[in-house]
């Protein structure tokens, strides 16, 4: 049997609907639920969880978190396709943070001939999300990852094209710039101020939400929302690299009467095509 000469794609994709570590005032590691990963050669994974809690004390999920994962050859494009799914139901964290929906998905494609893939980010969302019991409405730019290439599939790289990095630029702004911006956001951020700086640094760090509706006065730095007493959450973070893409819809840094971190909704997704 001769080996394939054809083209050949190696699949990884995972999603991690909930995860975390606490550090404070007990040491609790929250192992990541319902998490899926693909095989190289693709296929379908899926899994769920009809409910969680972490302890009496810090109560995470009281419903269903879910995910699944797909790569496969689309029959009617003849691409490579990957699709990630990360959904966590019922959110409670501390009676802080509440969501009855939290949904992460990416839909990557890759061409029989070229190298860079088109990317959806549509169906991402939050539903009824509260926080301090405030309702809050992140406001999601879902075209964020489209290409400004005219061809069917583009021709480099999105950390290499002018509107994404523009962009991306914007919301560096937001973040850094907005009246009363702490200044550890603009040291974390440092190496996203320019397209020379994010290339050096090998990736970007930015996010889907253009705005938190809802938010008090003072308390809210583009997708980064700070609950005094509680901690601060990061919303629709995105991490773009030359060959990865990974949307993170809720994380949280607490730093209170508990401290640590908590993901959840997490969808990554890196493909290769081989030559």
């Amino acid at each position: 049997m001769k080996a394939s000469t054809k083209r050949v794609f190696h699949y990884h994709a995972d999603a991690s609907p909930l995860g975390g570590h606490i550090t404070h005032p007990i040491e609790n590691i929250i192992h990541t639920q319902a998490s899926t990963s693909l095989a190289q050669a693709g296929g379908h994974a899926e899994s769920r969880i009809e409910s969680y809690r972490l302890d009496n004390s810090v109560t995470v999920t009281s419903g269903p978190a879910y995910s699944h994962t797909t790569g496969v050859v689309n029959k009617k494009t003849d691409t490579w396709t990957t699709l990630v799914t990360s959904v966590v139901e019922h959110l409670n964290v501390l009676e802080v943070v509440t969501a009855d929906r939290i949904v992460s998905k990416l839909h990557v494609e890759y061409p029989q001939e070229g190298d860079h893939p088109r990317i959806s980010i549509i169906g991402s969302k939050f539903v009824n999300l509260r926080v301090n019991g405030e309702s809050i409405n992140p406001i999601l730019d879902i075209d964020l990852l489209t290409s400004e290439s005219t061809s069917e599939f583009p021709e480099k790289h999105l950390m290499e094209e002018k509107v994404f990095n523009n962009k991306v630029s914007s919301h560096y702004k937001k973040i850094t710039e907005t009246k009363g911006a702490p200044e550890w956001l603009a040291g974390r951020h440092a190496s996203m101020k320019s397209p020379e700086s994010r290339k050096k640094k090998g990736y970007v760090l930015c996010s889907l939400v253009e705005e938190l509706q809802g938010a008090k006065p003072g308390t809210s730095f583009g997708h980064v929302l700070h609950v005094p007493g509680f901690g601060n959450i990061f919303f629709g973070e995105l991490i773009v690299a030359p060959n990865s893409y990974r949307l993170t819809m809720m994380r949280i840094e607490m730093g209170c009467l508990a401290e640590g971190t908590i993901s959840a909704a997490s969808a990554f997704s890196n493909g290769s095509t081989s030559p």
